[in-house]
């Protein structure tokens, strides 16, 4: 009988594998902010979401936000499996009123030059 640990990835169901994935991407995220010198590790659990939060939040169906990332409609953390989204980018994108973020990054393009002239 093999450890809990050592189980190879094959004889793992799709949810198992699924909160492995997350349990392993937190702890690389907080990771990366201990490194950048901040104390944002409870901001970065609590911040850092994934498909099924965006749906609830969003009221979307998955079809709709993979729709939406191909485009490039709705902010991502990361495209690879697990999609992460970052809970505050997307509230803050409803608040806008959902921008495109081609427009989005037109817009803070646009800003920068006008603050350097």
């Amino acid at each position: 009988m093999c450890e809990e640990g050592s189980m190879p990835l094959y004889t793992l169901t799709v949810e198992k594998y699924e909160e492995l994935m997350r349990k392993l991407f937190s702890e690389e995220a907080k990771k990366l902010f201990k490194r950048q010198g901040e104390n944002h590790e409870n901001k970065a659990e609590n911040d850092i979401i994934f498909l099924d939060d965006v749906v609830r939040l969003t009221g979307y169906r998955k079809a709709t936000i993979y729709t939406k990332i191909c485009r490039f409609q709705i902010p991502v953390v990361s495209r690879r499996r697990p999609l992460t989204f970052s809970r505050e980018a997307i509230l803050q994108w409803m608040k806008d009123g959902k921008p495109s973020l081609i427009d989005t990054e037109a817009d803070d393009y646009l800003r920068s030059v006008r603050k350097a002239s």
